[in-house]
């Protein structure tokens, strides 16, 4: 309602100008330049264009790049003309709805004004009055009536023979389901960094209505299965707020314009950290997000589609998307098969450890030695508590251009920090070593047998 009145308040401005017969040549003018203006762009964008065509025939493709790179650098100023048209479109329908006499206008009246903004976030995803607009138009259109757009059940007549199942022999006609019955265009399974991440590109930089893209999560919050790391486990991968003086973005951002080390004032968060930056683009972008919900299975519908079987509140429901995207990550599903060795089932996973100063007893058998293993160690040794850690590789001494196969500059930094001398209890470091089996002690405690490599 105070979308309408602001909109009053304007038209009530806009009488008063047009009273005025003085004000009309002036105005002519204007948008005579503006025309002019915008004849001027689109030449020069199209000469551009086709330069960039030549070149590129011509296999120059250094210059052909460049020649686009330069024409592309229009596109914030095409942007910004879509608003106009947007706003040039939308006003004489919201004027409508100002008028007590005439019938509010359907949903359908203002697809061109939306397309026009949505236009203009896409041209420039940091266009704050096309965003502005889109947000204000879809508040309104949820009070308008929807008459015009509900879709009507399409029947389609299949002939079916001797062989039917009904047993005998006649024309059936079969529903197509309505649009209507769409729970959304698509379904995002997962609220983690992945499926968040998903659902912003696809309302803020693809233009999607954000109530049309549904994002389900298991847990109490978005992020839950960052917010289930051991409380000492940090990000390796640095976050640095680099984008006022260059073009690249923080390593660990999930949406472009933002920045983990911007929101979180740290370099390396924790999971908890982490769930708090991913939750706040979700509220901010307004995205549609529902919790505590457990997906149970997903099937495609025939003809396109996927009924997505759910649990939520007690109750199984489907839901039926065109799309699915599965973005449920993997730290809640960690290979702990008892058959990997022989007492598998007795030892503890990382992802089960909620903080590893909190754990009981005073010394640990590690199995494993690269990032997970070895940041078990460290954050083991600042608690005080003696780990042995058994590797079958040697991380700590790897180096190689391949940085997937050596340990991060960040967990060998802290792995000196608590291997110098003077520090203690300092972990130990064996390797290369085969872990044979784990077995209960008699006296307590258990036995980790491992053979050498």
């Amino acid at each position: 309602h105070a979308f309408v009145r602001m909109d009053a308040r304007k038209k009530r401005h806009k009488s008063s100008e047009m009273s005025d017969p003085s004000s009309s040549a002036p105005d002519m003018d204007m948008a005579t330049e503006s025309s002019e203006a915008a004849l001027a762009m689109a030449s020069g964008l199209q000469a551009g264009a086709e330069r960039a065509k030549q070149l590129l025939e011509r296999e120059d493709y250094a210059n052909a790049a460049l020649e686009a790179s330069g024409a592309l650098q229009v596109l914030p100023s095409l942007a910004d003309l879509a608003v106009v048209q947007g706003r040039a479109l939308l006003q004489p329908l919201l004027d409508t709805v100002m008028t007590e006499d005439n019938a509010a206008p359907s949903r359908i009246q203002f697809k061109e004004a939306y397309e026009a903004f949505r236009l203009a976030a896409v041209m420039d995803p940091y266009n704050a009055e096309a965003l502005m607009e889109l947000e204000r138009l879809s508040k309104l259109l949820e009070l308008l009536p929807d008459d015009s757009m509900q879709a009507q059940t399409v029947v389609e007549v299949q002939e079916v023979g001797e062989t039917d199942a009904c047993g005998h022999n006649h024309s059936h006609a079969h529903a197509r389901a309505p649009d209507t019955e769409w729970t959304a265009d698509v379904i995002v399974i997962g609220g983690g960094a992945a499926g968040i991440g998903t659902a912003f590109s696809l309302t803020a930089i693809f233009g999607l209505d954000p109530s049309r893209v549904l994002v389900l999560e298991r847990g109490e919050a978005v992020g839950t299965s960052f917010r289930s790391w051991p409380e000492e486990m940090r990000f390796i991968s640095p976050s640095f707020n680099q984008q006022g003086w260059t073009k690249s973005f923080d390593l660990n951002s999930i949406a472009h314009g933002t920045s983990p080390a911007y929101t979180l004032h740290a370099q390396h968060p924790s999971g908890t950290q982490y769930a708090d930056y991913i939750n706040e683009i979700a509220e901010a972008a307004k995205l549609n997000v529902q919790l505590r919900t457990e997906v149970l299975s997903v099937a495609p519908i025939d003809g396109g589609g996927f009924n997505v079987r759910v649990r939520a509140a007690g109750e199984e429901v489907t839901k039926r998307s065109r799309y699915v995207v599965w973005a449920a990550g993997e730290f809640q599903y960690p290979r702990e098969s008892p058959d990997a060795f022989a007492g598998a089932g007795l030892c503890t996973h990382n992802s089960r450890v909620r903080s590893w100063k909190e754990m009981p007893g005073d010394e640990y058998v590690l199995i494993g030695g690269y990032e997970s293993g070895v940041d078990a160690a460290v954050n083991l040794a600042k608690a005080g508590k003696q780990a042995t850690v058994l590797a079958s590789t040697a991380t700590w001494n790897v180096q190689t251009v391949d940085p997937s196969s050596e340990l991060a500059p960040y967990t060998a930094d802290r792995l000196r920090e608590v291997t110098a001398e003077g520090f203690s209890p300092s972990p130990k470091l064996l390797a290369p070593l085969r872990v044979q089996r784990v077995e209960r002690a008699p006296e307590g405690g258990f036995n980790v047998v491992a053979a050498w490599k």
